[in-house]
Order: structure tokens, then sequence, then C-alpha cells
């Protein structure tokens, strides 16, 4: 076996996949990430880190555009499914696999070192896996809606002078958060207004669920909870604790939590932990109404929710948090808003919207 093909190898055995989440396919996305573990094979951050692009649930035009231009941002050898049903995930990265394999093996063969290169159309066997990035390239409700010619090569736009609160002159830069990104909820897109690192204006967009009107059981609530605590912990860079809590979502949605005791414990131990609250300490979101909350808090109650939804004493949802979504994150360093987020994803999906944030105002 030569070099070439170890490389070729290790390369599929320990590939990063970046998942792009249809608001309703949950469950979908759970059993993708299971199968994953399975493999050995890791979450990718962005494109930039990715060798597969997974595209779970039915998408609308808006997300399929987005997974187009995230597509052609990703490097050779790629690959791109599509996971319809729980039940196909393993099959599906299976397949991906060996298509990353037989990629990886046109870029390093002896065409390709006489000056050969494939395009990726060559790669991808099915017709709505290909780039699509001429076709899309224009499109700006997904990309911070500003003229490409005012971009960097890969496609992050040029910060523009603008006046500060104290009246001097810094730089702004516009920048789209989701929907395709690690640990951010489903569907949701955050175009923010930085100046440095802080949000200074920010406006939302919910994109269209492939589920409307299907409201979520208590199991599959109290997992989304647990979920997005894992989110929190794994942003926090806590993955080992995120594991823990991700494998009790698991545990959940596989019918295996009668009650929300080990919910319960789990969160309390974690309450405990000196680090974490070190980690989340002055982390507040602050309301127009006086009132705040901590983040760590926030942790806590993700816990608390999630046991009473098993124990059948949890408050119906009121109504969505994503209209004051642009007011709490106002003032916020950039990866606080990744935290906060994560921490009110189950808010922000469609059919869930336990904890109502009065409209914020941050800073």
């Amino acid at each position: 076996m030569g070099l070439i093909e170890v490389l070729t190898r290790a390369a599929a055995a320990r590939a990063h996949v970046l998942v792009a989440e249809v608001p309703g396919a949950f469950e979908e996305r759970v059993a993708l990430e299971r199968a994953l573990e399975r493999m050995g094979w890791c979450i990718a951050e962005s494109a930039a880190d990715a060798d597969v692009l997974a595209v779970v649930g039915a998408p609308d035009e808006a997300l399929t555009a987005v997974a187009d231009h995230v597509w052609a941002q990703m490097s050779e050898p790629r690959v791109r499914v599509h996971l319809h049903a729980d039940s196909e995930a393993a099959a599906l990265l299976n397949e991906a696999r060996e298509r990353l394999r037989l990629g990886a093996r046109r870029l390093t063969g002896p065409d390709v070192r006489r000056g050969f290169t494939p395009s990726a159309d060559a790669m991808a066997p099915e017709h709505d896996d290909q780039d699509g990035a001429a076709e899309h390239g224009d499109h700006h409700d997904h990309d911070g809606g500003h003229d490409h010619s005012a971009m960097m090569p890969d496609g992050i736009p040029l910060a523009e002078g603008a006046e500060d609160r104290d009246g001097l002159e810094m730089d702004e830069l516009h920048l789209p958060l989701g929907p395709v990104l690690a640990h951010w909820p489903a569907g949701i897109v955050l175009r923010v207004t930085l100046h440095g690192d802080v949000v200074v204006g920010a406006e939302v967009e919910q994109l269209a669920t492939s589920r409307a009107g299907q409201p979520d059981d208590p199991v599959v609530r109290a997992a989304r909870l647990l979920d997005a605590a894992g989110s929190v912990l794994a942003l926090a860079g806590l993955p080992a604790e995120s594991a823990r809590v991700r494998r009790l979502r698991d545990r959940c949605l596989d019918g295996e939590l009668h009650d929300g005791h080990e919910v319960a414990q789990l969160g309390d131990r974690l309450g405990r932990r000196r680090v974490l609250r070190w980690i989340l300490s002055g982390l507040i979101a602050e309301g127009s109404h006086g009132g705040s909350e901590e983040l760590h808090d926030r942790l806590t109650a993700l816990f608390e929710q999630a046991r009473a939804e098993l124990d059948g004493d949890a408050v119906r949802p009121v109504a969505p948090v994503v209209r004051a979504l642009p007011a709490l994150v106002r003032g916020m360093e950039l990866a606080e808003v990744r935290l906060w987020v994560a921490a009110l994803g189950p808010d922000l999906a469609p059919g869930l919207a336990d904890h109502v944030m009065p409209e914020a105002a941050h800073g």
C-alpha cells in the first residue's frame, strides 16, 4: 500500500461533516450525529473544515440556495448527501465514505500528477448534489445582502467605516450567522453588524419548517432541551460534559428515561461545577423591563425544563422568542452571541417556546 492510499484511508476514517439541518428535522439530525459518533467522524465547524455536507430534512428553495453556497466553499475531495429519514443515517454515511475515498484517489491519481484535476461534477453522481454555485452566486438573502464586489475571496464582506457610540470611527462589519453553523438552531439566520467583535445591530429571519403544525411530544421536547444544553457546553469548551448530556438526550429519544430523575441529577452535578460557573459568569441578558438572566442560570433552567417535560409538569409554551433576539444580542461579543443563541435554541424552534425573554437590550 502506497503513501497516497494510506493518507486517503486516514482522511476517510476521520472525515468532518457539516450539517445543514432543516427546521423540523431534529430527530433525523440526532440520528446522523449518533451514526457519526459510531464511525469516529466529527462535526465540522465551517465549510473550510468540512469533507461532507449533509442536508437533513426537506429544504425549501431558500435553504437549498444556502446549501449550494456552502457546497461551493468546500474544498475537494468533498461529498454531499441528503438524509430524509433517521433510519438511513448509517447507510448514507457509509456511502459518503466510499465516495470520499474515490474522490481522494481521483485527486491524487496519475492523471492529476500530469496536470489534470477532476471537476466537482465528476464526483457528484446525483443531479441535486451538484455545485449550483453559478445558479445561486447572486443570492443575497442569506449572505448578508451585500455587494459581492466588496468581499474577500472567501465570501466574507469587507469592513466599512462607521461612527461608534463615543463618536470615534470604527470598522463596521456585516456578518450573517446561520443557518448552516455548528451548535446553531435550525433555520435561524441572524445578520449582525459588528464594531470589532461587539454586536451593535442585528436582524433575524426564521426559515420555513419542513413539518409545520406538528407539535413535539414531551419526550422530544425534553430531548431538544438537553440538545441545547449540550451545545452550550460544547461552545464553552467542555466537550466531555457535552458528550454526557447528548448521551442522555439519545437515551431520552430511545425511551429509556421513564421520568426526569437522571436529568435532574446530571443538571445538579453540572450546576455545581466551579469551572462551568467561572466560564459562564458575567454573561447576562438584560431585559428592557428590568429583568435579566445569567447564562449559567439559563443552562440550569434547560435541565429543569427537560425534567419537567419527562415528569409531566412542564409549563406549556406561550410565545416564541425569535422577535426579541435582535435586541437581546445587541451589545454582546460574538462568542457570547453563539452561547446565548445555543441556549435559546429550543425557544427558537417552531412548536417549542417555553422560556420567553422580554424584549431585550444588552449593554
